[in-house]
């Protein structure tokens, strides 16, 4: 569980190790900070992480690990079986803060993880617009998780309410996050009497934050991260109120076409056309050795319209969902388009330019 804040190369030798101590274990990589929750961890001692988990890993489950640290070393021992690593001082480890900040609250985690690993999709890979590499979590009366690149814009709703300053989570800790809660997410039994109450009960995460900082908590899990610094664009003034007449899809169609177009986009520019009218819309794409292909797939429309869009943008929107989607053109041409799923209109794909 501790793995993904554990570094794989790093300047500072000592965050490739574990610091058992005060009933926790605990790994960061200087970016995020993670801690389980281990009872018998009492005297502070380090352990090299990869070399203990490879030695644990043939180790009997059900079996007791006896940890023993000496000058510069460490032994484990399983069930007879023992081996000694280098080890450093736990007095040299770094520390983890013990909170994020003055704000408080709790969201429904499934929701919370759902929502931010998302519009994570949409959050820019390169570092020359930091506060865009991350995803913006809006508070309020109404949460929201939100990512951008510059050439999409997706935004979730998460149920419930933060009273607090809004903030900008890196890209790692949202990824640290979603490993996390797979592996150690725990339903909030406080007050469940009935078997039925337990098997609907939510998994809480608890969130404090201040302008630099946030700790989320769950189930003897918390995971610290240091928030990116800026403000984030006024998402909300992007989002189109009027849009062109929209069309409607079912997705599973709209996917497999993209498949069978894929390679020869990839051959071009990794564009894909959309012609529509009545009730056929054509996906096709044009290669520059491999000529053009087209695809008609059934679609619900009022007029009749075409678009040029990112082949990837769309394969990674489409990819796994059901039913029906709505895509809504802009009034202008250059303008973006509006993807809906399930009534509730989350994404944006700014159209490519494109030979019609």
């Amino acid at each position: 569980m501790l793995a993904p804040a554990v570094p794989k190369k790093t300047t500072l030798p000592i965050t490739t190790q574990v610091l058992l101590a005060e009933g926790k274990a605990m790994a960061t990589d200087l970016e995020v900070g993670v801690s389980v929750g281990l009872p018998e961890a009492e005297e502070p001692v380090l352990l090299p992480h990869k070399g203990a988990l490879e030695f644990l890993r043939y180790a009997p489950a059900h079996k007791t690990a006896r940890v023993t640290p000496t000058k510069g070393k460490v032994s484990l021992a399983v069930d007879g079986t023992e081996t000694s690593l280098d080890a450093g001082t736990p007095q040299d480890f770094p520390p983890i803060p013990e909170n994020g900040g003055e704000s408080e609250g709790v969201l429904d985690g499934d929701a919370l993880v759902r929502a931010l690993t998302t519009v994570l999709l949409c959050a820019a890979t390169e570092e020359s617009r930091p506060v865009l590499s991350g995803v913006h979590l809006a508070t309020g009366d109404t949460v929201e998780a939100v990512g951008a690149d510059g050439f999409r814009l997706a935004w979730e709703r998460i149920p419930g309410k933060l009273s607090g300053p809004s903030m900008n989570i890196p890209r790692r800790a949202v990824e640290v996050l979603e490993h996390l809660w797979k592996r150690g997410a725990t339903p909030e039994l406080a007050g469940a009497r009935e078997i039925a109450s337990v098997a609907i009960a939510k998994r809480l995460i608890r969130l404090d934050w201040g302008n630099e900082r946030l700790q989320l908590r769950f189930g003897g899990i918390a995971l610290v991260a240091q928030l990116i610094g800026g403000t984030f664009p006024n998402y909300r003034q992007l989002i189109p109120t009027e849009t062109a007449p929209p069309i409607t899809v079912h997705a599973e169609d709209m996917e497999r076409a993209l498949r069978q177009v894929r390679k020869v986009a990839e051959d071009g520019s990794g564009i894909v056309r959309l012609v529509w009218e009545g009730e056929k819309l054509t996906v096709s794409a044009q290669g520059k050795e491999v000529g053009e292909t087209s695809v008609p797939i059934p679609v619900t429309s009022s007029e009749p319209g075409r678009i040029a869009l990112n082949l990837g943008y769309l394969l990674e929107y489409f990819k796994g969902r059901s039913g029906a989607v709505t895509m809504a053109p802009n009034k202008e041409d250059k303008g973006p388009v509006m993807f809906s799923h399930r009534g509730a209109p989350h994404l944006l794909i700014m159209p490519m330019h494109v030979q019609w």
